[in-house]
């Protein structure tokens, strides 16, 4: 659950959505490919993509060079789950451009796929170029990848790594947390979704961990605060419905 969680964080959706206009087909290439952009992004906004990627195979066919249209395409294609033509259209963006969103985004796609290493080659493309607006993401995702890996000394180094370059960037310290908890250390397990919880008071599973570390060091009183926050923020999900049996346990 916490893996999908990120997922969705790491990727940067850089296409954006402008006013349409009525579509002829005498309109020159350029710019039936930029219409058929921009319906693919309304598709994509409406999740729908099956008519996202219909419209961004049309905008291809009008401007095949254009880094935007090939990153839209990977994107369509991945929530297709047709991974393997993600990837080459992500690549086909990276060769296009240096723009390092594009690497950013490819390695989430790894990550998806549990190519671990990949993931780190390319996070580490996005997070070293300095036009990468947010290292942080990527150094996230380093460890990760790492922690998947079970190389637990890399995975915290990442997470450290994030935390120094942004502080208030809430889910380096939080998946920190998940690795001390999983290692045994909850204090400093503790610390790290404390801090996350202060830095998005409104993120239910950090709420939910802080809870786990309460139920483990038997702070009954404060695991019941943590885990009625979770169900108080997003009744309806997963989460909440383990926060409540937690809160069953606690009751009896």
């Amino acid at each position: 659950m916490q893996y999908r969680l990120f997922l969705t964080g790491l990727i940067l959706l850089t296409i954006s959505l402008a006013a349409c206009v009525p579509y002829e087909k005498v309109r020159p290439a350029k710019e039936r490919a930029t219409y058929h952009y921009m319906m693919g992004v309304a598709a994509l906004d409406e999740d729908n993509p099956t008519d996202a990627l219909k419209e961004f195979l049309l905008a291809e066919e009008s401007d095949d060079r254009d880094p935007k249209i090939q990153s839209a395409l990977a994107q369509a294609y991945w929530l297709k789950q047709a991974h393997d033509l993600a990837e080459e259209h992500f690549k086909n963006a990276i060769e296009l451009s240096d723009d390092p969103d594009y690497y950013q985004n490819l390695a989430a796609l790894y990550l998806s796929m549990e190519r671990y290493d990949d993931a780190i080659s390319a996070f580490r493309s996005a997070a070293d170029n300095l036009l990468f607006d947010r290292p942080a993401l990527a150094w996230t995702g380093i460890g990760l990848a790492n922690f998947q890996k079970q190389d637990y000394a890399a995975s915290e180094h990442a997470y450290k790594k994030a935390i120094a370059i942004n502080s208030r960037y809430y889910l380096a310290p939080f998946h920190l947390g998940e690795l001390y908890y999983k290692q045994g250390r909850p204090v400093e397990a503790l610390d790290m979704f404390t801090r996350t919880v202060e830095l998005a008071p409104r993120f239910p599973n950090g709420h939910y961990w802080q809870g786990l570390v309460y139920m483990k060091i038997k702070d009954a009183k404060k695991a019941k605060m943590s885990f009625r926050e979770v169900v108080r923020l997003a009744p309806q999900s997963e989460t909440a419905r383990l926060a409540n049996n937690y809160l069953k346990i606690i009751n009896k």
